[in-house]
């Protein structure tokens, strides 16, 4: 006992080592542990709270659906759009004695928000796409004839009316517009595409891997202060990298 004090006293004593001191009230040893010796465990800093983000569930927000148009309502709303658009790109639309809208497929971009799924969601974003089988091309006469040459009319179609919002702050629009063609042309499949974008959209129909008829825009026959392209692809080539 008395080594064991003296190793204490020294501070030689390692942690396996305890010395027992009687207790009078108790009569039991008391066990006196080397507080030198004990390591202490390290303190973790404790970490700053972070506020838990708020989960909004999909059927809450604000959503774009893409819906056919072919009702009269859903025409005036469509001429309303387009009149709009040209209007905010100082473009005035000339009277043509064959109308040929009706003769298009028409597909509308509507901005559904939440709580108003009964009402009739407005009408944000345009696009039409026409067979040669059904209407002649827009601007048909100024591509050059070897461009059809072993094709048949139901191989060739023409997209065109794109049209968007001008008040429209939301984001995705021109890219749920493009998948919808482009999901729209790989159930079709034609053999030849036909597109006469305005001049602002010109790089983006280019991306989209399609050529230009000439080095230059064109006037466009049905529209006052207005250029477009004449823009062609083969099908064939541009869904190439797409089929998985």
């Amino acid at each position: 006992m008395s080594l064991e004090k003296n190793a204490y006293r020294n501070g030689t004593s390692d942690s396996s080592r305890h010395s027992y001191e009687g207790d009078e009230s108790h009569g039991e040893p008391v066990r006196v542990v080397n507080q030198n010796t004990v390591t202490r465990p390290e303190q973790v800093p404790p970490s700053s709270p972070t506020a838990p983000r708020s989960f909004v569930a999909p059927a809450l927000k604000p959503r774009l659906e893409v819906r056919p148009i072919g009702t009269r309502t859903g025409f005036r709303e469509l001429a309303g759009l387009h009149r709009r658009t040209w209007k905010n790109l100082n473009v005035e639309e000339k009277r043509v004695h064959m109308i040929l809208w009706p003769l298009a497929l028409h597909f509308g971009l509507y901005d559904v928000k939440p709580g108003e799924e009964d009402k009739r969601p407005q009408l944000i974003g345009a696009f039409w796409a026409r067979c040669l089988a059904d209407a002649p091309l827009t601007l048909g006469h100024l591509y050059p004839a070897s461009l059809f040459k072993g094709l048949y009319a139901a191989d060739v179609w023409e997209f065109g009316g794109m049209v968007i919002e001008p008040t429209y702050q939301g984001k995705g629009l021109v890219k749920m517009m493009s998948e919808t063609a482009k999901l729209f042309l790989f159930s079709r499949r034609p053999k030849l595409i036909i597109t006469n974008p305005v001049e602002p959209l010109y790089e983006l129909y280019r991306q989209f891997g399609l050529k230009a008829v000439g080095n230059r825009p064109v006037d466009h026959p049905h529209a006052y202060n207005v250029k477009v392209w004449l823009m062609y692809g083969d099908f064939e080539k541009l869904a190439r990298p797409y089929f998985m």
